[in-house]
C-alpha cells in the first residue's frame, strides 16, 4: 500500500472514531444538567470535525475499497510541488488534471520544457490520488514508479 491509500483510510478511521463517541454522549447526555455547556459544545465539534472527514472520504469510499480505479494517461509536465519536501505535481496537458503526490521522482530535469509521459491511477472520482509512472516521452521507457 502506498501513502495515499493509507492516508485515505486513516482519515475515514478518523471520521468514524469521532462521530461514534461523539454522537453516542450528545443522545445518551443531551439533556442531562450534570454536563456542562461547554462539555457539549465540545462533543459537538467532534462530531462536526468527524463528520467533515467522513464528507471528504465516503464518495470515494467504494472506489478504494474494490479497487475501482480510474487510469489516465498523455504527456504531461512534472514540477516541483511549492509545499516542503519532495511532492511533485503532474499536470496532464491534454486534460489540464493536475495530481499530488508526496514522493518526487528522481529523474534530471523538470517543467514545462521538459515534457514526460506520465500514467496516473486515481479514484473515478479523481478525489485521490493512487500512483503515477513516468515515462520517456518519445520511447516510452519507464523512468520512475511509485
Amino acid at each position: 500500500m502506498n501513502a495515499e491509500i493509507i492516508t485515505y483510510f486513516f482519515i475515514f478511521l478518523l471520521g468514524v472514531a469521532f462521530v461514534l463517541p461523539a454522537c453516542y454522549l450528545l443522545v445518551l447526555h443531551f439533556d442531562n444538567k450534570q454536563y456542562s455547556f461547554f462539555k457539549k459544545l465540545q462533543w459537538t465539534g467532534v462530531l462536526l470535525l468527524g463528520l467533515l472527514c467522513l464528507w471528504i472520504t465516503v464518495p470515494s469510499f467504494t472506489e478504494m475499497v474494490f479497487r475501482d480505479y480510474r487510469v489516465l494517461v498523455g504527456a504531461c509536465v512534472l514540477e516541483p510541488s511549492e509545499s516542503k519536501g519532495t511532492s511533485i505535481d503532474i499536470t496532464l496537458t491534454e486534460t489540464n488534471d493536475t495530481f499530488s503526490f508526496r514522493d518526487g521522482p528522481d529523474l534530471d530535469a523538470y517543467g514545462k520544457k521538459v515534457p514526460y509521459y506520465c500514467r496516473v491511477t486515481t479514484t473515478r472520482n479523481q478525489d485521490f490520488e493512487i500512483d503515477y509512472r513516468v515515462y520517456e516521452k518519445d520511447t516510452k521507457k519507464l523512468l520512475y514508479t511509485n
